[in-house]
């Protein structure tokens, strides 16, 4: 009797010493770190409560990945867990309450949680959240002030504040959730405004599913409607995305800005990781300029301000890395037609051209040449990447006018 007494004496000793050494914040840190791949730290000893139904743990200042910029980090996470399924052997993730909670993205992390099989939380409450997206057109975006419940099966609803370059404003979602057999969401809906334009982004989506990571919309609308800009429109078909296998995929799609803008595809199959895939499209532009100055690119000054006003093409591009192709059927710039291809590889750089223009004036882009004096176009580069030709039914350059020209470069190495 005094050997097992003095046996249980030094388990409730090593239990004590154990945690306020802080083993189990050790041991659960350990077990994270291992299932995400990242470095995991905690601020104290994680939290137990024993209920009728659930056991609750607590996990306090949470912190995932490098110390100087973590990729997810939380003031508190509370995880109650079932005790039925946990007395079959099974994590069953009931409720999720996330307070304070900062995410940047993109992630690097691991793609998945090294066979970690978790079901989807029951309810998942966001308190006061934060989301930094860096890179979304060379600027950050940020989601602050987030509040709300994400349901496996029931309405869902998440509000907050967004920043992104100057501008800042409220943005709401709602949809709702099901979970059998596979995880829907029905009803989307996101609404993104300013003080001055309070409906500056709407997006419906009907239905979501997703099947084996793919996430498949069979329709997509958005609408953006700014004051001083106009607005512009979306609307997607039969949309599937992969992105653990970087595949995308459109049966067709249309994207119209204002009367400067329309864009149709149709027959979308990319593979972004790997540099694969084809497209059929049909573009009418108006206004180049301006669209460039709304995206931030400057064009060269050209000699006519009104050119590059206009520009239509119907054809199809393909890629397979490293090579691509792009066939015009038909195209249209400032009233001079074009067909023809543009093929290649961009490593290394080598450019086939083989176009047939109907007419073309480079009065619109060029100074015409001076009279008494041949022209002296600027020297290529020795390593000239650009093989193949453009054939020009009808040119005109100030008073100088030619038929039949043929712009011919025939080797690589050679300047045409």
């Amino acid at each position: 009797m005094t050997a097992v007494f003095i046996l249980l004496m030094l388990v409730v000793l090593g239990g004590v010493l154990f945690w306020f050494a802080g083993g189990p914040r050790y041991a659960v840190e350990e077990f994270l770190a291992g299932r995400l791949q990242q470095p995991v730290y905690l601020a104290a000893n994680p939290g137990w409560h024993w209920g009728k139904q659930e056991l609750r743990i607590m996990l306090p200042g949470l912190r995932l990945g490098p110390t100087d910029l973590p990729l997810f980090s939380a003031s508190r996470i509370t995880v109650a867990l079932p005790w039925r399924a946990l007395l079959h052997g099974r994590v069953q993730l009931q409720r999720i309450e996330l307070d304070t909670p900062v995410l940047n993205m993109p992630w690097n992390g691991a793609a998945n949680a090294s066979g970690a099989v978790l079901s989807l939380p029951g309810r998942m409450v966001v308190r006061d959240g934060t989301l930094r997206w860096s890179g979304v057109a060379g600027h950050t975006l940020s989601l602050t002030a987030v509040h709300g419940q994400v349901l496996a099966d029931g309405p869902s609803r998440l509000v907050g504040d967004w920043h992104w370059r100057d501008k800042t404003g409220r943005w709401h979602f709602a949809a709702g959730m099901t979970s059998a057999p596979t995880l829907q969401a029905r009803r989307i809906s996101l609404l993104v405004g300013t003080a001055r334009d309070p409906k500056l982004l709407q997006v419906g989506i009907p239905i979501l599913q997703s099947v084996s990571g793919e996430l498949v919309l069979p329709t997509l609308r958005a609408r953006w409607q700014e004051r001083k800009q106009g607005g512009a429109r979306l609307d997607v078909q039969a949309l599937h995305l992969n992105m653990a296998q970087g595949q995308l995929a459109v049966q067709q799609g249309a994207l119209t800005v204002g009367n400067d803008l329309a864009l149709q595809v149709r027959a979308v199959a990319l593979n972004w990781k790997k540099l694969q895939g084809h497209l059929a499209y049909q573009v009418a532009i108006r206004h180049l300029p301006r669209i460039a100055t709304r995206c931030g690119l400057s064009l060269p000054k050209l000699t006519d301000p009104g050119a590059l006003q206009r520009w239509t093409s119907t054809g199809a591009i393909r890629l397979d890395n490293p090579h691509f192709q792009w066939t015009v059927a038909q195209g249209d710039l400032d009233g001079s037609a074009w067909t023809g291809k543009i093929s290649g590889t961009w490593k290394p750089l080598a450019i086939h051209v083989s176009l047939s223009v109907a007419q073309l004036d480079l009065g619109h882009y060029l100074p015409a040449p001076r009279t008494g004096k041949a022209a002296i176009l600027p020297a290529l580069p020795q390593q000239w990447p650009v093989t193949g030709e453009v054939r020009i039914a009808q040119l005109r350059w100030g008073k100088f006018s030619a038929q039949n020209l043929v712009i011919r470069s025939a080797a690589p190495a050679a300047q045409p």
